[in-house]
């Protein structure tokens, strides 16, 4: 019995392990080399490990010395995706329909905040989801279409740099379509 109190008494207890991580992949050390080739972390790791001018090579730089944009295959520059404001209406059960506006993010507008602005306004449940490509929208119970694109503009358009450009919506033939694109062409005639 005395065996056994002594034997408690002196189990050793191990300190956590400390994990370093490499700040250019941000994973440990030992796990860098198993990273894809084609990986954009693992290009950087690897040029790291040659010096300073491994890093170099990996910007492309003009004349005076700026970085410039890597050019597609004949020439052309990819260009950066502008920011959309997206709505879609979905229906539900019988003649219930749900109206979801996703990109609202894009130009510094709080989800939730929007979201108050219109189940107040159209007097109606809205709530943020997130959707599959684990990005957050904003989804209203009703069919606003006619009406949420004014209330953004009027709402968001001075402050966040809205415009009838930006605005998009998604049609019955399932494409993306610009919503404002209709009045522009009945003005012209």
């Amino acid at each position: 019995m005395a065996e056994d109190a002594e034997c408690s008494t002196s189990a050793v207890v191990t300190p956590p392990i400390i994990v370093e991580y490499c700040p250019i992949t941000g994973l440990p050390p030992e796990y860098n080399e198993c990273l894809p080739k084609e990986s954009d972390e693992y290009k950087k790791w690897k040029a790291s490990q040659e010096g300073p001018e491994g890093l170099e090579k990996l910007t492309l730089r003009d004349k005076d010395g700026n970085e410039v944009e890597k050019k597609l295959p004949g020439g052309k520059v990819k260009k950066k995706a502008k920011p959309q404001i997206i709505m879609e209406t979905a229906k539900r059960q019988g003649k219930k329909m749900t109206t979801s506006i996703a990109g609202l993010e894009n130009f510094g507008i709080k989800l939730s905040d929007a979201s108050k602005v219109f189940g107040k306004k159209f007097a109606c449940g809205a709530s943020v989801t997130k959707t599959a490509s684990l990005t957050e929208q904003i989804e209203m119970q009703g069919e606003f279409m006619d009406k949420l694109p004014d209330l953004i503009l009027k709402t968001y358009g001075s402050s966040h740099n809205i415009t009838k450009d930006d605005i998009f919506f998604i049609g019955e033939d399932k494409k993306k379509h610009n919503y404002f694109e209709d009045e522009d062409d009945e003005d012209e005639d």
